[in-house]
């Protein structure tokens, strides 16, 4: 009895915590929803390939229902439905093609990383990018990036989502085969490179005046919101394992 007090005493403090950083009610709503997806995608990465498939699906039709509600507007619908195709397409493909990775023996008898251990460690520093970057920025505040595309990221927050995907890189290079010191670098690379890839997104909704591609995910907003980062990331990680392949130690 004494320990489940001290838990939600423990649990109250982190949300007063958490309260004083963002005082909207979206963050609990963005919590809540990220501990119920997230043990979802994990599920799906590592032990069903059926759901896996079935939530890429899912995801596919999702981005392009929204992708044609944002750009409905448009002058030129032909040249954004062709964006749009590319912008949805390219990157689940990617993810499909590294999540289809069969672990195999190596030449020195251990087995190969498996498409499912990159596809969670690309999603890895997603979430860690998002997380921190957010929570650095709303800590620390300073000047914008670029208030006039997206009003709320700080160079703080860039910083902190970089830094938290370098310490995914410290662990990552003790899962795979490669040095700690590339996946490090790549790591931060990639950090990088999902921070642009929101701001794609965000200067695509400012060209078409809107603020959330829908709202299917309490507290945030749609799913292109959601995967904003996935849309750059993917296909630069599906490259880097058809580069490296040694350093994630697969065989082809």
């Amino acid at each position: 009895m004494e320990l489940a007090k001290k838990i939600c005493s423990n649990v109250n403090k982190i949300f007063v915590f958490l309260q004083k950083i963002d005082p909207s009610s979206n963050l609990k709503k963005r919590i809540i929803i990220s501990a119920i997806l997230i043990p979802l995608a994990v599920v799906a990465i590592f032990f069903s390939p059926s759901l896996f498939l079935f939530l890429l699906l899912g995801i596919a039709f999702l981005m392009t229902y929204e992708w044609v509600n944002i750009t409905k507007t448009a002058e030129n619908q032909k040249k954004w439905l062709l964006f749009g195709f590319c912008y949805v397409v390219i990157p689940l493909f990617s993810v499909l093609k590294i999540q289809q990775i069969v672990s195999c023996k190596m030449s020195d008898g251990s087995s190969s990383a498996s498409g499912s251990s990159i596809v969670f460690w690309m999603f890895s520093i997603i979430w860690a990018t998002d997380i921190f970057a957010f929570f650095a920025g709303k800590y620390f505040g300073g000047p914008k990036i670029a208030p006039s595309i997206s009003p709320n990221k700080t160079w703080a927050g860039l910083a902190g989502g970089v830094f938290a995907s370098c310490c995914i890189g410290v662990i990552s290079g003790l899962m795979f085969s490669g040095s700690i010191f590339f996946f490090v670098v790549i790591s931060a690379l990639l950090s990088l490179i999902e921070q642009i890839s929101d701001f794609l997104e965000s200067k695509i909704k400012r060209l078409f005046g809107v603020k959330d591609s829908s709202n299917i995910i309490p507290g945030h907003g749609g799913v292109l919101d959601r995967l904003d980062g996935l849309v750059l990331v993917a296909p630069m990680v599906w490259l880097l394992v058809l580069i490296f392949p040694q350093q994630f130690g697969i065989c082809f």
